[in-house]
């Protein structure tokens, strides 16, 4: 019997060291605190804040003395990520850490040495960043005051919970967010597609096609190869749409000089245009021209034979080919040539010391060829080119 108990004197003494040392082993606590993306400033009413921050106050309260002593460390953790580089990240999570930090210091009346803070650029968990954590080794064998203090087990439990249910949380609010971005993307892409296609409309005319006028703008034409042969010529032009114009011009010319010298000429030419290609610089059109004559000697009728003097009535019919070269937002190079069929009727004569001497009387000639030729310089009236 004493053998007995002399064995089971010596397992008991063997057992006390482990028992002491389960004992001493310290009851950790964690506290989470999450902060908004991209900002420092600590919202205790935000997410679970509130709860976590009063949880963390009661047991800092509890064990003051012995934090403040050294006994108990406080270990402080920031998390940070979504900045660049690295370096922002590190200063955004110590910064946060400062924040808690502060508030548990004012609250409590701990100090700046009871903490142990390291700051990191990575989440905290899968799916849990921008957090700071605050965690409490408490010895076991502390008298503590079971029933002011939260149970170490049920209040890391509740924190997992809380914090599968926040990291739930931020990823829906994640997707909603995308979500809602997506949708006013598309609403502002919507909202300015007519502002850009009234822009491209409005540029257009001006950009692209700088000659083109107006629907219905009325311009005025002086014929700068006439005017030079002494025959004023004077035009206007009505354009009833972007492709489609209509040109009156008329010449009157009413000279007389010596020794018999004469240019007596009116002549109108009517005709239709049609503007082409994207710039509307380009045209064709189809004309007519009817007019009397009675030239000796002046420029025109030195063209003609040496001292013979023509007078009578042409008209003629034809097609025409023209380009207008813009000058400004006003003014414009109008160069066309026409060609087609002329018919005239003419007596010519001579001049005999101051009298008419009549060649031919009744004659008639008749050819396909050039029936105008022009180098005009036009005036678009309220400058709508």
């Amino acid at each position: 019997m004493k053998h007995l108990q002399r064995h089971l004197l010596v397992l008991l003494l063997a057992l006390l060291p482990g028992v002491a040392s389960f004992a001493g082993e310290a009851a950790d606590s964690l506290y989470i605190f999450r902060f908004v993306q991209g900002k420092d400033a600590f919202y205790a009413p935000w997410r679970d804040n509130g709860a976590q921050l009063e949880a963390l106050l009661t047991l800092l309260r509890a064990h003051r003395e012995a934090i403040l002593s050294g006994s108990i460390p406080v270990r402080m953790d920031g998390y940070c990520t979504g900045q660049a580089p690295d370096e922002e990240n590190r200063r955004m999570a110590a910064v946060r850490s400062n924040r808690v930090k502060s508030e548990l210091i004012g609250r409590v009346g701990v100090t700046e040495a009871c903490f142990v803070t390291a700051n990191h650029a990575v989440e905290y968990a899968e799916g849990v960043w921008n957090v700071v954590t605050v965690k409490l080794c408490i010895p076991a064998d502390i008298n503590e005051t079971k029933e002011d203090l939260p149970d170490a087990a049920d209040t890391d439990l509740r924190v997992v919970q809380q914090e599968q249910k926040a990291v739930q949380q931020e990823q829906k609010a994640v997707q909603q967010e995308q979500k809602a971005v997506q949708q006013e993307q598309k609403a502002i892409q919507q909202a300015q597609k007519p502002a850009r296609q009234a822009k491209s409309e409005a540029a257009t005319p001006e950009q692209a096609t700088p000659t083109c006028r107006k629907e219905r703008s009325l311009s005025l034409r002086t014929n700068l190869l006439y005017d030079a042969f002494l025959l004023p010529t004077l035009g206007v032009e009505w354009r009833i749409s972007h492709s489609i114009g209509l040109k009156l011009d008329g010449s009157f010319s009413w000279w007389d000089g010596n020794h018999g010298k004469v240019q007596k000429v009116w002549l109108v030419n009517p005709e239709v245009r049609w503007y082409l290609l994207r710039d509307r610089r380009f045209y064709v059109g189809v004309s007519g021209s009817y007019g009397e004559y009675n030239i000796y000697k002046y420029l025109p009728g030195k063209l003609l034979k040496g001292d013979t003097g023509y007078q009578g009535k042409l008209w003629n019919a034809g097609v025409t080919l023209g380009y207008q070269l813009s000058l400004s937002r006003s003014f414009s190079l109008d160069f066309n040539l026409g060609l087609g069929y002329t018919r005239s009727a003419y007596d010519s004569f001579g001049m005999t010391d101051g009298v008419r001497i009549y060649k031919q009387q009744g004659g008639t000639k008749n050819f396909a060829g050039p029936t105008q030729a022009g180098i005009s310089l036009v005036w678009t009236i309220g400058s709508n080119k």
